[in-house]
């Protein structure tokens, strides 16, 4: 061999050598994540038909004149929910307006969805928004900065660099690399492997840190959006029994998924006394369905649960029947409470029992209409020293607990130490958290 193809032998080795070692790590680096998009159809997925299709591996959504869309409309991930995860994506979009990719947000109903909002859009200019996306707040945080929004929704906005020289990292009209990662109450968002910004969100009755990924068509003029290689890395598992979930929650890291979307896993379908003639209880569509009870349906966590300073996210919903669709039974120091949604014949909202007085007779009673099939966020939290229950960003109670006695109904008891029960009504659970809190 002469020494110019033993220098051209060598150089090939060498070449192939760092070829296998970037595969090798690259393949490393995704170990942990699952594929959530087939390049084949839309299993999986959910969105208007007219406006969603597959073509050529990837998720196309497009309008035209002739099949516009009648408002922003959203192809929504069935499959699970979001808690703390990285997403990776890759996408390019043709289009005057622009489209987005929701994360932690919330189904509307009829493929409608609001929450936080990743942009994508045509122009480099108008990269790395993040976005309230049918909310009040509107922009939360755009290219190249770092915002920390505090508990009473006031801003403070750090600097990443300069706007326009990480915009001048996105390619117009062409394929992109898109990174969303969220941790506890913080997201950033990467483009081609530059942070573009980066939201802390602690306002109160309106963060959230658990919920739907879905991918938007905006309405207006024709536009085409495309979406391929969609992986998914959940960073912290969802409880897969008692005891693992007792080790979760003992933790100050953030909010712990009690439901997982997809079974039922850490929880038990009560059949005692009044649940003894329950009504069918499955999971569907990334919910748990609570069928109409003769008198009661409920479920009750098989783990431990905090006694005091926590707080508790769900959504639920009302299906059939008239009266409370979500009544939820939790600690409060040595004893226990049910906030009763709906009670009375469907209009009361209250903590039974306080000082032996139930839902409509003492000072947490309040009226409030549930529609049915409609989704609603309840929010509840416990200190030492109050509990405070919110619907929507609305506060509904806040009772101090000096002084005050709290009990339960003996028909509620099968469901402590925390439990979720309807009352000859059918209800639905999803987006379920729990957070411990500092003292």
């Amino acid at each position: 061999m002469t020494k110019t193809s033993a220098r051209l032998a060598a150089v090939l080795l060498a070449g192939m050598t760092i070829g296998i070692l970037r595969m090798v790590a690259a393949g490393a680096a995704e170990e942990d994540f699952a594929t959530i998009f087939n390049g084949k159809d839309l299993k999986g997925w959910d969105g208007d038909p007219r406006l969603w299709s597959v073509r050529d591996g990837a998720i196309r959504g497009e309008t035209t004149k002739e099949n516009p869309a009648k408002g922003n409309t959203f192809l929504i991930w069935r499959d699970g929910t979001l808690g703390d995860f990285e997403l990776r994506l890759t996408f390019r979009i043709i289009a005057v307006g622009n489209s987005g990719v929701q994360i932690r947000s919330r189904d509307r109903g009829n493929w409608v969805v609001s929450g936080y909002q990743v942009e994508v859009a045509p122009l480099r200019s108008q990269m790395g928004l993040f976005y309230d996306e049918r909310g009040q707040r509107k922009g939360l945080a755009t290219a190249g900065q770092k915002v920390v929004i505090d508990a009473k929704g006031e801003k403070n906005v750090g600097s990443l660099g300069d706007p326009k020289e990480i915009q001048n990292n996105y390619k117009e009209n062409d394929w992109n690399d898109l990174v969303v990662i969220g941790r506890g109450k913080t997201l950033i968002q990467k483009i081609n492997g530059v942070v573009f910004s980066e939201l802390t969100d602690e306002q109160d009755g309106v963060s959230t840190t658990t919920g739907i990924l879905a991918l938007q068509i905006h309405a207006g003029p024709p536009m085409v959006v495309e979406f391929k290689d969609i992986r998914l890395k959940e960073m912290k598992a969802a409880p897969a029994g008692a005891s693992e979930t007792s080790k979760s929650t003992g933790t100050d890291e953030g909010a712990v998924l009690l439901f997982n979307g997809k079974d039922l896993t850490g929880w038990k379908i009560q059949d005692v006394y009044d649940f003894e003639d329950h009504g069918k209880v499955y999971v569907q569509d990334g919910a748990i369905h609570l069928a109409e009870g003769k008198p009661m349906t409920g479920i009750a966590w098989k783990g431990e649960f905090p006694k005091n300073n926590y707080e508790v996210s769900v959504e639920a919903m009302k299906t059939t029947g008239d009266d409370f669709f979500c009544g939820m039974t939790f600690p409060v120091g040595d004893s226990w409470v049910t906030w009763i949604n709906g009670g009375w014949g469907g209009g009361i909202v209250g903590l039974s029992n306080v000082d032996n007085y139930n839902a409509s007779e003492n000072q947490t009673s309040t009226g409030k209409s549930f529609e049915k099939n409609k989704w609603y966020r309840f929010r509840l939290r416990v200190t030492d020293a109050r509990i405070e229950c919110w619907i929507d960003g609305e506060q509904a109670i806040d009772q101090e607990r000096a002084e005050h006695k709290f009990s339960v109904w003996e028909e509620q008891s099968p469901i402590k130490p925390f439990g979720v029960a309807t009352w000859h009504t059918g209800g639905a659970l999803r987006n379920f958290t729990m957070k411990r809190l500092g003292k």
